[in-house]
């Protein structure tokens, strides 16, 4: 913490010496700039708007108005008009002289100078960055003209001033020769230090960012890079440097590096606040800010004739994106969100600096060196404490790193630990069961009275089935870890299975004369389709510990039934015990296994711990909801919710009359029987002659089907799926596709022996309606052909 403390000293000790040298550089720039002469009192003005004028034009044209420059401001802001500048420059002295003219801004397009002498000779200089750098007649980053006077000469100069939308000024000012570079050379030193900076921030963070991974790094490195060529573009160096033979590049570099620069703070912003965790609306409105920047960017390249007014709404965005950023300040200060002071500070120069600098854009402050600078001591000062605050981060990661590393460690101990108790405990619940089977089986083996033979048999037996049960968790736990489970469902009988498994628990609960207390509604559907045995396992796992944890009292268990409208069952079960309950620290890693918790209760009570483990994987599985809380009892409750398909073939076995089979019902339809198999035709034939008002005709595979329906019309298919020639699959897919001379809607009724889940989903993909499994029941046949039929009917 000293050490931090040392670290965090001489670093504002350096920013202080940085802050403090930079600012007296400046000044002495300044005060070297302000030994210039103006011109501004002695020139006048003519603003051509949108038209563009010739020089000839310019000169001889007397009724152009020209008004004086001062009228105007430095700054006019954002324009993409022609102006005219007029005045008149003389050497009032019996020697030579040489002066250096300065005016617009290094990125303005056009800046031409004429100068007429007394003969009406002119003579023509060209400067802006819409020409390549070579062709400058001053080759300098600035809009500067060589100026040249004999003694006593005077010549009247003209200069034309253009731009594309950026702000547009009318510095004017003259140097001597010396003064002129010496100005030059302090000005370079300043940006040379300026962008050495920037340029080693950048390197630093993009380093940081490939040895951490985390993305404020990167963010704030390009963020950092890209306002870098953005300055490097207003002071005119990138069209010195990068791009010296102009074109599209030097043109919108500006906007270019403005739009990007500010994508990456928004970014950097949003990362390093972490809007998305502790202000979603905040991270939102940034969302909205990065698209509103790509939107500048689109118009910025593809619709040329807006070019002009991407200039104010890359201000306008950047003025928002400061707001956002101020705003998320403070709403996290607000919210107690601890937020690095340095970064705050930072963010503040930040702000002020481009405020200035952006009012002066929009020609509401006064222009100066400081303004016209303005963002780059602001940029210069945030780098110095957002690198302050970068640091904190990095050691906040490092931090957290160790953290992380210490827990790891801690866990790794910890499974250790576990695995050595899971063996201990493995070992003792496999033997314990093995030595009775043993002791008991020695008994029988030394004792020829059997008079406990009965009693020592169901000892064997009920060791036997904790040995099974306790071998079945561990194949379960082994499947479960490999992500091989899947679900057999299979039709059952829902009654039949919560009867078997309370007979089961009730036996065991009365062992510890506990009360076993069941709820079963009397509308609940008599078969239904699902997994079985992983029902049955759930609540043997659920009920097992109920009774397992519970020394006195009860466990009660509530089944309730909710049917849906699409043909499905909810099954709610609740079960509740009066037992020892969960304490707050076991409650969230009750369905993990192995954890460190689950071992410790090993001594006063037996099993694996995988119990819950494995019922939250088969209701996940499901796709059920399972949740425990401790009750009022001291005991626990758990809610166990899951849907099954209801088995429509057992509710219509229920409402089919016998007697209307042998009756009504088929009214003389025409039934086409594709089955390959004498025995099972045979089967159908008999029904038929039972149901009587019924026509039957028989093809024994698909080609054969097809064959007879050229002839025939039928009102239904019953479909065999195995059959030589060509199968059920088959048949249905060309009949659903309309390849068939029938109709293609005709309802086909699959009768087969085949009932996994595959083949249902298959058969009713390609089409078929029902599906009734061999052997074939036939009220269920019936029924189904009489539902078909009608529908087909009803439709007609």
């Amino acid at each position: 913490m000293r050490l931090n403390r040392t670290m965090t000293a001489n670093v504002l000790s350096l920013a202080f010496f940085l802050t403090t040298s930079i600012a007296a550089f400046a000044q002495s720039v300044a005060d070297l700039d302000s030994n210039s002469l103006s011109l501004r009192p002695k020139t006048s003005i003519f603003m051509a708007g949108t038209k563009q004028y010739g020089f000839d034009q310019i000169l001889q044209d007397e009724g152009l108005t020209f008004v004086p420059l001062t009228s105007i401001k430095e700054n006019i802001g954002f324009s993409n008009e022609n102006y005219w500048l007029k005045f008149d420059i003389e050497n009032t002295t019996a020697e030579y002289a040489e002066y250096y003219i300065e005016t617009a801004r290094p990125i303005t397009d056009v800046v031409n100078l004429y100068l007429v002498d007394r003969n009406g000779h002119v003579e023509q200089q060209l400067s802006g960055d819409k020409i390549p750098f070579s062709q400058k007649s001053v080759q300098h980053r600035k809009s500067i003209f060589d100026v040249q006077l004999e003694p006593f000469q005077k010549v009247s100069a003209y200069i034309h001033i253009q731009s594309d939308g950026e702000v547009v000024m009318f510095p004017l000012d003259v140097y001597k020769k010396d003064q002129f570079f010496n100005l030059t050379y302090k000005e370079q030193v300043f940006y040379g230090f300026f962008y050495g900076i920037l340029i080693l921030a950048c390197i630093i963070y993009l380093f940081f960012f490939f040895a951490l991974k985390d993305k404020a790094f990167i963010y704030y490195g390009l963020y950092v890079l890209f306002i870098a060529l953005m300055q490097f573009s207003l002071d005119g160096f990138f069209h010195q440097y990068i791009a010296p033979q102009g074109g599209w590049v030097s043109d919108k570099a500006v906007l270019l590096t403005a739009f990007i620069s500010l994508f990456f703070f928004s970014k950097y912003g949003d990362t390093f606040l972490d809007l998305k965790k502790n202000s979603p609306f905040l991270h939102r409105s940034s969302q909205i800010l990065t698209m509103a920047i790509l939107a500048g960017l689109g118009i910025m390249a593809l619709i040329p004739g807006l070019f002009a007014y991407c200039y104010p709404l890359a201000n306008g965005i950047g003025i928002l994106v400061l707001a956002h950023m101020i705003a998320s300040i403070v709403t996290l200060k607000w919210k107690k969100v601890p937020i690095d002071p340095y970064f705050i500070v930072g963010i503040s120069f930040l702000v002020g600096g481009f405020i200035v600098f952006i009012l002066n854009n929009f020609n509401t402050i006064e222009n100066s060196f400081f303004t016209n600078n303005g963002a780059k001591f602001g940029i210069g000062l945030e780098i110095i404490f957002l690198s302050i605050s970068m640091s904190n981060r990095i050691r906040d990661l490092r931090r957290e790193n160790e953290k992380n590393q210490l827990l790891a460690l801690q866990r790794a101990e910890d499974m250790n630990e576990i695995k050595s108790s899971f063996l201990s405990n493995i070992s003792h619940e496999l033997r314990t069961p093995l030595n009775l089977i043993m002791g008991v089986a020695s008994a029988l083996q030394q004792n020829n009275e059997e008079e406990d033979l009965q009693e020592k048999c169901r000892l064997i037996l009920s060791s036997s089935k904790n040995l099974l049960g306790n071998i079945e968790d561990i194949l379960d736990f082994t499947v479960i870890e490999k992500g091989d489970q899947e679900l057999k469902e299979v039709s059952f009988d829902l009654q039949d299975t919560l009867n078997k498994v309370i007979a089961v628990q009730r036996k065991k609960a009365e062992a510890k004369d506990l009360d076993f207390r069941t709820s079963l509604p009397g509308n609940l559907p008599t078969r239904i389709v699902g997994d079985k045995g992983k029902l049955v396992q759930i609540l043997n796992h659920l009920l097992d510990n109920a009774i397992k944890f519970t020394n006195k009292g009860s466990v009660k268990l509530a089944v309730a039934g909710k049917t849906n409208g699409d043909g499905r069952i909810s099954l709610t079960i609740n079960i509740t015990d009066t037992g020892i309950g969960i304490t707050k620290e076991k409650m969230s890693t009750v369905f993990e296994s192995f954890t460190k918790k689950s071992f410790t209760d090993k001594r006063e009570y037996s099993g694996l711990g995988l119990g819950l483990f494995i019922v939250k994987n088969y209701v996940d599985l499901q796709g059920g909801t399972i949740r425990i809380d401790n009750n009022d009892l001291n005991g626990t409750t758990c809610e166990l919710n899951l849907n099954f398909e209801v088995d429509e073939d057992a509710m219509v076995l229920e409402q089919v009359d016998m007697e209307e089979q042998s009756t009504n019902g088929l009214h003389g339809s025409h039934i086409l029987l594709v089955e390959d198999n004498k025995m099972n035709q045979t089967v159908v034939k008999l029904l038929f002659k039972k149901w009587q008002n019924a026509n039957l005709t028989i093809a024994n595979h698909g080609k054969e089907a097809l064959e007879l329906m050229k002839n025939n019309t039928f009102d239904l298919i019953l479909m065999d799926l195995q059959m030589p020639e060509m199968d059920g699959f088959e048949t249905t897919a060309i009949i659903r596709e309309g390849k068939a001379p029938c109709n293609p809607q005709i309802p086909i009724l699959v009768l087969t022996a085949d009932n996994t889940s595959t083949t249902r989903k298959e058969i009713l993909r390609l089409g078929a309606n029902d599906l009734v499994t061999k052997p074939v029941n036939g009220a269920l046949v019936y029924s189904k052909m009489i539902k078909h039929i009608s529908a087909k009917n009803s439709v007609a």
